[in-house]
């Protein structure tokens, strides 16, 4: 068991998890991450297809999920937290000493010390104390004098700095591995003046974490307006939506614009500009003018197609028994500049509406305005009732942001103090005696030190006008 303890918690073994998490993680970014049905990982595979097998194999496109990246972490986390304890008990019993040596007094000093140095005879007591201080100081060991003792005691908090480190570590690797079970993720287009539920069904592409619960998510996110060419402050920030997230109860919980570098985060959730584009919003009524249903249809740029634009699905028109009838595709129209399309909504914008049977046989095809309508051949009408900007999102559910900056903060302050604190006892006194006056000296010096024990020792015997005469303990 010690020997499995030592090789656990040796820093090799620390190094080598570290150096594969690492190699792992930037592999990790190269690869798309989700299942075999995800649009992305499909591509990905048909492009690389002969070394898709491994990396199926190995669970790089659950980079972060797969089995060799959560036995590896645990090996580490154990690993880590056995450092960290070890570090803890020796922080502790060094702590003690340091808080004992800081009251210690002149007898406590005698009793207890590991250097004795006989002085020159002509010194009295304040004359050795005097020069042990300076002669200190040149070693770059600054004493403070208590009554007849010379102290260089270093603060308690002094040994807390790779305590900290560690266990901040740890809970850092706690943190990361635990959010990246409970995180989602995805892409959700928003039309201008649309309203969202946070749902799977909103989500254009979507990652989940294995445990990532949607039971308790009650918010939706809408998209107030966009403006194609924001600026602030001077800087030009691009196509800019203005977001709103808001609760189960349709309460607004923050209103912000989104554009690089400036996310919209409330809670656990983070909103990131991704892309942008066009919306048609389609409504259907019946035969008596009744209106049966509403659509948004999202329309992305293209430099290939005929209008400038395609659309990202379509609508589909049933009977009462729900069989499809009829297939509705949208695209709007752009105006072009030196022959290519202008990717930004038309002056006057109007949408093209293709209508087709189950089967793909084109039944309608026009050109129309918002407000006009679309007879089709079921009886049914089409209105097209606005056509507008959308934003596609980029929604990050992820309640280890703050925990993640707090981990890292207490690393590096553990990290500061660790290199930069000093950990140290020196205590001097002088023991009067037939021989002469002797400098009894307690002496520690653990970490961060300027000096060493056969300096200090060899200093002060030359400083004082005699060899050293022995120790004790």
């Amino acid at each position: 068991m010690r020997r499995l303890t030592r090789f656990l918690s040796s820093a090799g073994l620390a190094i080598w998890l570290l150096t594969f998490v690492g190699l792992w993680s930037m592999t990790a970014t190269a690869v798309p991450q989700g299942g075999s049905s995800d649009p992305l990982v499909a591509a990905w595979a048909s492009k690389y297809p002969l070394i898709e097998p491994l990396v199926r194999m190995v669970g790089l496109h659950q980079a972060f999920t797969s089995p060799a990246f959560a036995v590896c972490v645990l090996v580490l986390t154990v690993s880590t937290a056995l450092c960290a304890w070890q570090r803890t008990r020796a922080a502790m019993h060094r702590g003690r000493a340091l808080g004992q040596a800081a009251l210690a007094g002149q007898q406590a000093v005698i009793e207890s010390h590991d250097l004795e140095i006989l002085c020159d005879p002509a010194l009295s007591g304040p004359d050795v104390l005097s020069i042990a201080s300076k002669t200190l100081g040149e070693l770059d060991i600054r004493t403070k004098r208590r009554g007849d003792v010379l102290s260089a005691v270093s603060p308690s908090w002094a040994v807390v700095g790779s305590p900290l480190f560690h266990w901040a570590l740890l809970a850092l690797i706690v943190v990361i591995f635990t959010s990246n079970l409970q995180r989602s993720e995805g892409l959700m287009g928003v039309a201008v003046g649309q309203t969202k539920s946070d749902a799977p069904a909103s989500y254009g592409l979507l990652r989940t974490g294995p445990l990532h619960d949607w039971r308790g998510v009650r918010r939706s996110i809408r998209v107030d307006a966009f403006d194609p060419k924001y600026q602030t402050g001077g800087t030009k920030r691009g196509p800019t939506p203005t977001v709103s997230v808001l609760d189960g109860e349709g309460r607004v919980l923050k209103t912000q614009r989104v554009y690089p570098n400036m996310m919209l985060k409330t809670g656990s959730l983070a909103i990131y500009p991704s892309a942008y584009g066009l919306a048609a919003t389609i409504s259907i009524a019946n035969r008596s003018g009744v209106e049966t249903g509403r659509s948004v249809q999202l329309v992305d740029f293209s430099d290939t197609a005929e209008d400038g634009t395609v659309s990202l699905g379509s609508l589909v028109v049933g009977d009462r028994a729900g069989n499809a009838e009829l297939q509705v595709s949208t695209t709007v129209p752009l105006e072009r500049v030196g022959g290519q399309p202008e990717k930004t909504l038309p002056e006057k914008p109007t949408a093209r509406i293709v209508v087709t049977s189950p089967d793909g046989e084109p039944l309608v095809d026009r050109v129309v305005s918002p407000g006009e309508e679309v007879a089709l051949p079921t009886g049914d009408s089409l209105r097209v009732e606005s056509v507008d900007y959308y934003a596609r999102l980029q929604v990050v559910d992820d309640w280890s942001t703050i925990p993640l900056y707090a981990c890292l903060a207490a690393a590096t302050i553990g990290l500061t103090i660790a290199f930069v604190a000093r950990q140290q006892i020196v205590l001097a006194t002088v023991i009067d005696g037939p021989e002469g006056a002797r400098l009894a000296v307690r002496l520690r010096l653990w970490r961060n030190e300027s000096s060493s024990r056969s300096a200090v020792e060899r200093e002060l015997a030359r400083a004082l006008g005699q060899v050293e005469k022995g120790s004790a303990s």
